[in-house]
């Protein structure tokens, strides 16, 4: 059987809005879509709806989403915009709660969009429509949405107020707070304890996907092996991108209740390191940048690292062939994507870059940039590589050996600040049963979360130290592996080794005025962002005598912000004057 990537929605795909049901699938939190199974539940019953009505499906999977999550990246939003634009005549939804949260919120989308575009809705495992024509039926509609609402915030209620109380009671002891546990741990006596073959997996996961594997082939091999996930059948991409998102793999994690603003900290097992943790999360946010960035038809250079200041992609556009005149066509430009997305329905911010940089140009600029940043180091790097490449084997077990030292710290940190934050829970709970002196309640309770203040800053402290070793550690990796034939890998425009060397690059207008003295853009500046500081960079050594005991990068910069491209000049030309 196909599974749910086969059948979800695809923009550059034409459907039949009389032949396709759109089948909208959602669940309430992000651990719902770790679980697996009610996004699956919900896609199998859309699927026999589908085949009863004898109608094409087309899946627009929300994923976890709560009541307020209705911007313009949602599905949500979507539907609204296809029925709008008639592209939607048939919806089905698992149940009321699965569609809005609110009676208000489905008595604005019937009123709005399914009764004026005449939009056929079907709920359930039967795929029972809704009327909207008859009073007595859009009555008893009204009844069916608001009981719903009442039971589903009475089940919140108290689900949270039991997890309120697990949390401030045991949180320092991994206590287990119901619903299905995640992938690499089992459920013994209501506490976390590792699942020794499922943890193995979680490694794999981690490490494929650190290592350069996509999700999808990631789900690809799983599937293979057998490996099974949580109540579900084949694995999905939204739960294991929810796996590398998930802290809790650290062996801490925290939660704020929405109502009360409180946070508690969780201990459990850990199975990865928080220095793996990090660079995995750095790795889904460079990744993220270019989602959606796959509709270019010609590969081209900067396309996977230009980003408008607009905070839009910058994306490739290349036109080759012929007019009907004959004359050829070879355009190859680079240009923000912020005005196609808007007209795709995506809320996006204001933009001034409104002119292309021509493909070429801007390429050979940029490479020029970064050859003159790595020759400037280079004097530098042959000097590194003789004082500590030599001796690389060494640096790496001294870096392995200082980062354990920093997970251990990590980890006494968050046993401590679970010890100060049930301390505190129970003087609360003392304080209202009578039990504390109301003159020593303010001073114990102030002295306890100034500890639990001081701990979460040391806590964030050593973070950021385990990041600095990682980077550290990627700048003796990159002048091992670039130092040498980075001049000729550029000069070759390998997109590897721009993608060792930089983050991205953010794009810039510039603005002059034409002859009539009206302000307008002439070109572009690029601020390129480097992922080491090698940039004017310096190596300071601890001790100048005893090169074993390790330096600091200091005096680079990761950015450089370079001259203006102009735009290439076009219109008509300049009155001569009689």
């Amino acid at each position: 059987m196909k599974d749910i990537e086969y059948y979800e929605y695809n923009e550059n795909k034409v459907y039949d809005p009389n032949k396709t049901l759109f089948c909208y699938l959602r669940v309430s939190t992000q651990k719902q879509i770790d679980e697996g199974n009610s996004i699956d539940q919900q896609f199998h019953c859309g699927l026999r709806v589908s085949k009863l009505l004898k109608k094409d499906l087309c899946v627009l999977n929300e994923g976890g989403t709560s009541s307020v999550d209705r911007d313009s990246k949602t599905k949500f939003f979507l539907i609204r915009s296809l029925i709008q634009q008639k592209k939607l005549k048939h919806l089905w939804y698992y149940s009321r709660s699965r569609w809005t949260r609110t009676k208000l919120e489905d008595l604005v989308v019937k009123n709005d969009y399914f009764k004026p575009y005449k939009v056929n809705v079907y709920e359930g495992e039967g795929g029972q429509i809704r009327n909207f024509t008859d009073p007595n039926e859009n009555f008893v509609d009204d009844i069916l949405t608001g009981v719903q609402e009442l039971d589903r915030e009475n089940r919140r209620l108290v689900s949270v107020s039991g997890k309120r109380h697990l949390s401030r009671m045991y949180g320092d002891l991994g206590v287990f707070m119901g619903g299905t546990i995640t992938f690499g741990y089992k459920n013994v006596d209501k506490k976390y304890q590792i699942e020794k073959e499922e943890s193995t997996w979680v490694k794999k996961i981690f490490n494929w996907y650190e290592n350069g594997k996509s999700i999808k082939w990631i789900k690809t091999e799983l599937d293979s092996k057998g490996v099974k996930p949580r109540r579900s059948k084949v694995w999905n991409i939204g739960t294991i991108q929810s796996m590398l998102r998930n802290e809790g793999y650290t062996g801490y994690f925290k939660w704020k209740d929405k109502e009360t603003k409180e946070e508690f900290f969780i201990t459990i097992p850990q199975i990865i390191t928080q220095s793996q943790y990090r660079k995995v999360r750095r790795i889904i946010k460079r990744n993220q940048k270019n989602k959606g960035n796959n509709s270019r038809k010609y590969e081209s250079l900067l396309s996977d690292f230009m980003t408008c200041s607009c905070g839009e992609n910058i994306t490739g556009n290349v036109n080759r062939g012929r007019r009907k005149s004959g004359e050829q066509i070879n355009r190859e430009i680079y240009i923000c994507s912020s005005r196609s997305n808007y007209w795709k329905g995506k809320e996006v911010n204001p933009c001034e870059n409104r002119r292309s940089l021509q493909m070429s140009k801007t390429d050979e600029f940029v490479l020029e940039s970064i050859k003159n940043v790595v020759n400037d180091s280079s004097t530098l790097k042959e000097r590194f590589k003789k004082d500590v490449l030599k001796d690389k084997n060494k640096q790496d077990k001294e870096i392995e050996k200082e980062r354990k030292i920093l997970e251990r710290r990590v980890k006494d940190y968050d046993k401590q600040l679970d010890t100060t934050t049930t301390s505190i829970s129970k003087v609360e709970v003392n304080n209202m049963l009578g039990k504390v002196d109301k003159k020593v309640y303010p001073k114990l309770i102030k002295g306890l979360v100034d500890e639990q203040e001081r701990l979460e800053d040391l806590r964030t402290e050593t973070l950021g130290e385990l990041d600095n070793l990682e980077k550290r550690k990627e700048w003796v990796d990159w002048v091992g592996k670039y130092s040498k034939s980075i001049e000729d890998d550029l000069t070759k425009r390998k997109t590897d080794t721009l993608q060792g060397l930089i983050n991205d690059i953010i794009v810039y207008p510039t603005f002059g005025k034409n002859r009539d003295g009206d302000r307008i853009q002439v070109g572009h500046k690029l601020k390129i962002n480097f992922k080491l500081p090698i940039v004017n960079d310096e190596l300071i050594w601890n001790d100048l005598n005893d090169k074993s005991k390790g330096y600091e990068l200091g005096k680079g910069n990761k950015t450089i912000t370079t001259g203006e491209v102009k735009v290439d000049v076009g219109g008509r030309p300049k009155k001569k004057l009689k």
